[in-house]
């Protein structure tokens, strides 16, 4: 039917094809979830609902072949019966998306979202895109406001006396990210709209739905596609097979879409009971000098690290820890971490060799997930598809600060 870009976030983007199968499978998998939120969260369907949309990546258009690039639609992943009845409470325009610049964009997602007084539910991927477009309603409140009045003065009326979190009295939920690196941002979120339930989000990618979340369970494996588990021995186990509780595994994917038995990377613990958590990328690695760096052994080791924003990242001869200015961290913990990172045979190896140098250190001035986004952007990944990650294997980030 059509090529969909994946995230991009680890690699280069790939285009993945989207049959009828692999749509019906999306299908089969997401709607548990909205069921799931319609039975414990009824008022919701009484409600405006805003599901993420990011500016349509530069690619979108169709292939040498004429097949399309890109749904022309968010709503197309519902399929018809789920764009009636739940894409007809959108209160973002799907035509937002063709904005392409970022400011722009920003603006005019906030001008819709400010408009809809009655807004029940918000999902969004990465917290961060959250908080950067309250960021963004801070630095624009006068002028948001005067915007809304035009349509509506009650409303604007509201808008200007309200805090963060009395903009949408009615806010129930909020979906997004809260696993792993993305937690200090959820926590952040939280604290923007307390009175607003967040629900971390099932591990979905382009290739295919993995997990959900169903409320008092946790994230259900769905049946869309097939599965199989990997553990570290290299053990294969199908989809309900005997796995062990606490035992991480990689996710094997089969699927309508023409992937089989494949390794899409996302690294998950087993909680029992058909329930995954997402604990990293474990086919993200960044190898310069041999050293073989995995994102599950650097996050495992930043664990402890009190911080809203760190990612490791090579530059030069070595490997940068980038943290917030907040972010209490000193050159003993860089020295502590490199210990860590010794653990890998191939970084001790590089190290003994003088391939390598000791970690450093670079504190990020102002909003770092802002500069990281805008990095990201600039390399040509949607708003929506950034990403939180402990390590990153490129080496030409551009940030605010210095060197510890």
């Amino acid at each position: 039917l059509l090529f969909e870009p994946s995230g991009g976030s680890t690699a280069a983007r790939k285009l993945i094809p989207y049959t009828k199968g692999l749509k019906r499978e999306f299908l089969q998998g997401l709607w548990p979830w909205l069921l799931d939120l319609d039975k414990n969260f009824p008022r919701l369907k009484h409600g405006q609902l805003y599901f993420s949309i990011t500016p349509v990546a530069a690619e979108n258009g169709r292939t040498r072949g004429g097949i399309p690039v890109g749904f022309a639609d968010d709503t197309e992943y519902l399929g018809r019966l789920g764009a009636f009845f739940v894409g007809r409470k959108f209160c973002v325009p799907a035509a937002v998306k063709n904005i392409r610049n970022m400011d722009e964009f920003m603006y005019r997602t906030l001008f819709h979202l400010l408009k809809a007084r009655d807004l029940r539910f918000i999902s969004v991927w990465n917290p961060t895109f959250l908080t950067l477009l309250m960021d963004q309603f801070a630095a624009n409140r006068e002028q948001l406001t005067r915007d809304v009045a035009a349509a509506d003065k009650d409303r604007a009326r509201e808008i200007s006396n309200a805090g963060t979190d009395g903009l949408w009295p009615d806010l129930e939920v909020i979906s997004c990210w809260a696993d792993g690196n993305a937690k200090p941002m959820a926590d952040k979120a939280q604290k923007l709209f307390p009175r607003t339930y967040i629900q971390p989000k099932g591990l979905l990618a382009t290739e295919g739905i993995m997990t959900v979340p169903v409320e008092g369970l946790g994230k259900k494996l769905t049946s869309a596609h097939f599965f199989e588990f990997e553990d570290d021995a290299g053990n294969v186990t199908p989809q309900g097979g005997a796995l062990q509780p606490g035992r991480i595994y990689d996710i094997i994917l089969t699927t309508s879409g023409g992937f089989y038995r494949y390794k899409i990377g996302d690294r998950v613990q087993y909680r029992g009971k058909d329930c995954f958590d997402f604990v990293g990328k474990g086919s993200h690695v960044s190898d310069y000098f041999g050293e073989k760096l995995n994102e599950s052994h650097v996050c495992a080791a930043l664990r402890d690290l009190s911080c809203e924003f760190c990612m490791l990242a090579p530059r030069g001869d070595g490997y940068v820890l980038y943290v917030d200015e907040k972010a209490e961290v000193s050159r003993a913990f860089a020295a502590a971490l490199d210990t860590r990172l010794r653990e890998n045979f191939h970084y001790d190896y590089c190290r003994r060799l003088g391939q390598l140098r000791d970690v450093a250190v670079f504190r990020i001035k102002g909003d770092a997930h802002a500069q990281h986004a805008r990095n990201c952007v600039a390399r040509g990944q949607r708003l929506g598809d950034v990403k939180n990650l402990c390590l990153s294997n490129k080496d030409d980030w551009q940030f605010e600060g210095s060197l510890l």
